[in-house]
C-alpha cells in the first residue's frame, strides 16, 4: 500500500495546486522531466486534471517509471481515471485505466477501481483485464487494518505459460523442481486468500484442467489429457491448519511407477478433510474417502507426525477383485508367482493401527483365482483371513471347492486358523484331498513380521495316492503302485521349501525314497529342486509293460543322487540302475527290449531279427545295469561290467539261449539321450558274443 500513498500524496499536491488557478480555467495540465519520492521514479511525466459535471477527470503518462521489486521498471505507461474523488479522509476512483508495458508482463490495458482510506487504514482494488501468461486476470483486493483478502480468478490460462512466467520469481531450488518436469494443459482458477500482515490465514482453491499432460524427466510419473477439478480449503485456527479436499479426475490417462490408471475406463475421486499442525509437523486425516468407479471404494482415517504413524484406519467394502488385481496389485506383482493371474470374486478389507500394533482381516466372496502358466488355481474361495502383530488370538476360517498345483488337482476342503503376533497356526488338523487320497497336515505355521521374509512349516502324511490317478493327471506314461509317507516337517524360508525326512512311494512292486527334498523359487520364473532317490525291488515286468519297452523279469534297484531340476528339467545327476545282488527271480529279457537297451547304448539295431537268434523269443540273463553322470547336458555313460570294446548292459548267464548287450556309448548328449528314450531308432542292438 505504499506505493498508494505515495501516489495519493502526488495528486492531492496537484489538487492543491489546481484549487489555486482553478478561477482561471476548469483544465490544468503539469508536465514534470524527472521526478522522485522514496523508491518512485518518472520520466517525462504528464498530468491532465479536468472539471466536469459529471466530477474530476485525472489522466497521466510518463514514458517510465520505476517502483520497487518484484515490478522494477514500466514504459509508456498511460493512466485514466474518470471519476476521481479525493477529499482530506477519502479517495475514490470508480472507473479507471492504466496501461504499461512490462519486460515480464508485456503490454497492458487494466481496468480498475480504487477506494482509498487512508487514516482508517483502508484499501479496496478491483482489477480485471489483467494479462498474464497470454491469460485474462480478474484481482480484487482489501486491505482493512493489517487484515487483507485477495481474489484472483482466470480461465482458459496455459499452464506450461504461466509456470514459465513465475519462473523468474521463484528460488533456484523450486526453479530446479519446475525444470524436471513438462506441463500440458488449460486450467481455470480461482482462488481467494486472506490472511493478517504477512500471514495467510485462509485460502479457498477452485483449479480445473481439461487436458492436462505433464511428465517428469525419468518417465516415472505421466499423466496424458487428464480432465481434473481439484477444490482445496485452508484455514488457519490456533496456529492449527484445518483443511478440506476434493478431487475429481474423470477423464484421460495417468502413470506413477508402476500403476496405470485409465479414467476415461473408471473416474476416480477423491474428499478428505483434516488438520496440520505445522510446528508440531502431525497430520491427522479425519476422513478420507477414495471412490474408484465400479473397481473399489475406500474409507479411511489416519493421524501421525511425518516420522511416524500413531492411528490408520481403512475400510475397503465389496470390491471388484478382478479389476482391482489389474489396476491395484497386478503391476507390483510382476516377476513373481502373482504376476498372470485370471481372477473374480469379491473381496473386502479391514485395517487398523495404534501405534505399532495393527491388525488386518480380509474377507473373500466367491473367489476364482487361475495362474495364466498353469502353476496354481482355487475355485469358490470363501471366507475371512485375519494377520495381526499383536498378543491377541484372532481367529479365521476359509473354504473351496477345489483348485490344483501344477496340475495336481486337490478337492473340496476348508482350513481353521488363527493369528496372533504376526504369525498364523492351525486351530486343528486339516485334511486336503489330492486325487484318491489326501495330505493330512497335523501342525502348520507362517510368520512374517514384514521386515523379515516369510517362513512357514508344516507336518503331516499322505495317504496312499493312488500313481495311476497322478500319472494321468501329470500326462505321464501309466504307472501303478501307490504313493504315501509320513512328512517330518516341510519349511519354506527365503523362497526354498525343504522336506525334512523321507517320502515313500510304492511303485511297481518296490519301494521309492524321496530323501533331501529342495525345492528353490517353487513360483518363480525358474525353479530348482534338488533330491536324492532311492529305489528298491522293481519289478522290471511291471515297468517294461507300463513304458511298452519290450518285456523284461527280474528285479530292479537304483539310486539317483545329487538329482537337480531347472524349471523342472534335469541338469544334473548321478543315476545308478543294476540288477541287485543276490535276485532270484527269473531274469529273462525279449528281442524288443533288448533292440531298445542297445539303441541307448549306441550299438546296432535288428542284427537279432537276421540271425538264427531271431527264433527264440526272448533270452536268459545274469544281470543288466545302465548309469548315467549327467553333467552340463552331456550324459557319462557306463554298465555293470567293462567289454573289450564298451561296457555290458545286459550280460547274458541263466540257462541258453543267453545273450549279451554291449554299449559303446560313453558319452551322449541328453537331448539325444531323451530321444533313444521315447523313440525306436532305426539302428539299435545288440552284439552277439
Amino acid at each position: 500500500m505504499k506505493n498508494t500513498s505515495t501516489w495519493l500524496v502526488f495528486f492531492a499536491a496537484v489538487l492543491v495546486l489546481w484549487q489555486c488557478i482553478a478561477f482561471a480555467s476548469d483544465q490544468f495540465k503539469l508536465t514534470v522531466a524527472h521526478w522522485a519520492f522514496d523508491d518512485l521514479s518518472a520520466q517525462n511525466l504528464v498530468v491532465n486534471l479536468q472539471l466536469t459535471k459529471q466530477g474530476l477527470i485525472v489522466e497521466g503518462s510518463a514514458d517510465s517509471i520505476v517502483i520497487a521489486q518484484p515490478i522494477g521498471l514500466l514504459k509508456k505507461v498511460t493512466l485514466q481515471c474518470t471519476k476521481l474523488v479525493l477529499l482530506s479522509a477519502h479517495a475514490n476512483c470508480a472507473a479507471g485505466k492504466l496501461g504499461f508495458i512490462h519486460k515480464e508482463f508485456g503490454s497492458q490495458s487494466i481496468a480498475f477501481s480504487l477506494k482509498a482510506m487512508p487514516e482508517q487504514e483502508y484499501y479496496q482494488l478491483s482489477v480485471s483485464n489483467l494479462k498474464f501468461a497470454d491469460a485474462d486476470f480478474t484481482v480484487i483486493a482489501n486491505y482493512d487494518k493489517q487484515h487483507w483478502q485477495v481474489t484472483v480468478t482466470t480461465t482458459e490460462a496455459s499452464l506450461a505459460n504461466l509456470i514459465q512466467n513465475i519462473s523468474p520469481y521463484l528460488d533456484e531450488v523450486q526453479k530446479s523442481m519446475l525444470t524436471d518436469w513438462s506441463f500440458d494443459s488449460n486450467i481455470e482458477v480461482q482462488a481467494n486468500l486472506s490472511g493478517h500482515k504477512q500471514q495467510v490465514n485462509q485460502l479457498k482453491l477452485n483449479l480445473k484442467t481439461s487436458a492436462l499432460t505433464l511428465s517428469d524427466g525419468l518417465g516415472k510419473y505421466v499423466t496424458e489429457n487428464v480432465a481434473m477439478n481439484l477444490l482445496l480449503d485452508l484455514a488457519l485456527q490456533k496456529k492449527t491448519w484445518q483443511w478440506h479436499t476434493d478431487i475429481t479426475l474423470n477423464s484421460g490417462q495417468a502413470y506413477a511407477e508402476p500403476i496405470f490408471v485409465d479414467f476415461n475406463d473408471a473416474a476416480l475421486s477423491l474428499q478428505a478433510k483434516g488438520q496440520w499442525q505445522s510446528t508440531e509437523q502431525y497430520l491427522e486425516i479425519s476422513d478420507v474417502q477414495i471412490n474408484h468407479d465400479n473397481i473399489v471404494q475406500l474409507n479411511g482415517s489416519y493421524s501421525g507426525s511425518l516420522q511416524k504413524n500413531e492411528a490408520l484406519d481403512i475400510t475397503i467394502k465389496d470390491a471388484d477383485l478382478a479389476r482391482f488385481y489389474s489396476v491395484w496389485l497386478q503391476p507390483f506383482a510382476l516377476g513373481t508367482a502373482a504376476d498372470k493371474l485370471e481372477i473374480a470374486g469379491q473381496f473386502g478389507l479391514l485395517f487398523t493401527q495404534q501405534a505399532d500394533n495393527y491388525q488386518l482381516s480380509v474377507n473373500l466372496d466367491k473367489v476364482f483365482i487361475d495362474d495364466e502358466k498353469s502353476r496354481f488355481g482355487i475355485y469358490d474361495l470363501n471366507g475371512d483371513i485375519a494377520w495381526s502383530n499383536n498378543p491377541t488370538i484372532t481367529q479365521s476360517k476359509l473354504a473351496w471347492q477345489g483348485g490344483y498345483v501344477y496340475a495336481v488337482p486337490f478337492g473340496e476342503s476348508n482350513l481353521q486358523i488363527q493369528a496372533q503376533s504376526s504369525s498364523l497356526s492351525l486351530i486343528e488338523p486339516w485334511s486336503l484331498p489330492i486325487l484318491d487320497g489326501a495330505l493330512l497336515v497335523n501342525e502348520l505355521s507362517l510368520h512374517n513380521a514384514f521386515d523379515h521374509k516369510t517362513q512357514w512349516s508344516f507336518d503331516g502324511l499322505v495317504t496312499p495316492i493312488s500313481m495311476e490317478s497322478l500319472s494321468a493327471a501329470l500326462g505321464w506314461p501309466l504307472l501303478h503302485g501307490k504313493l504315501s509317507g509320513v512328512i517330518p516337517k516341510v519349511s519354506y524360508f527365503n523362497q526354498q521349501l525343504q522336506v525334512d525326512g523321507a517320502l515313500m512311494v510304492k511303485l511297481f512292486e518296490g519301494t521309492t525314497v524321496i530323501r533331501d527334498l529342495r525345492l528353490d523359487k517353487p513360483f518363480g520364473a525358474l525353479p530348482q529342486l534338488h533330491a536324492n532317490i532311492d529305489l528298491t525291488g522293481l519289478d522290471l515286468e511291471i515297468l517294461t509293460q507300463t513304458f511298452d519297452f519290450g518285456k523284461i523279469t527280474g528285479k530292479l534297484d537304483g539310486r539317483l543322487s545329487d538329482l537337480r531340476l531347472s524349471n523342472w528339467q534335469p541338469v544334473q545327476f548321478d543315476a545308478y540302475f543294476a540288477t541287485p545282488e543276490g535276485d532270484k527271480s527269473q531274469r529273462r529279457i525279449s528281442q524288443k527290449a533288448i533292440d531298445n537297451l542297445s539303441q541307448i547304448g549306441g550299438g546296432v539295431g535288428g542284427i537279432l531279427s537276421r540271425s538264427f537268434l531271431r527264433f527264440f523269443e526272448d533270452f536268459s540273463y545274469q544281470k543288466l545295469g545302465l548309469n548315467c553322470i549327467l553333467r552340463n547336458e552331456i550324459c557319462a555313460m557306463s554298465g555293470v561290467g567293462e567289454a573289450k570294446q564298451g561296457y555290458y548292459i545286459v550280460k547274458g548267464g541263466g540257462l541258453p539261449p543267453r545273450i549279451n548287450v554291449v554299449g559303446y556309448t560313453w558319452q551322449v548328449d541328453w537331448p539325444d539321450l531323451i530321444e533313444r528314450l521315447k523313440v525306436v531308432s532305426q539302428s539299435s542292438g545288440p552284439v552277439i558274443e
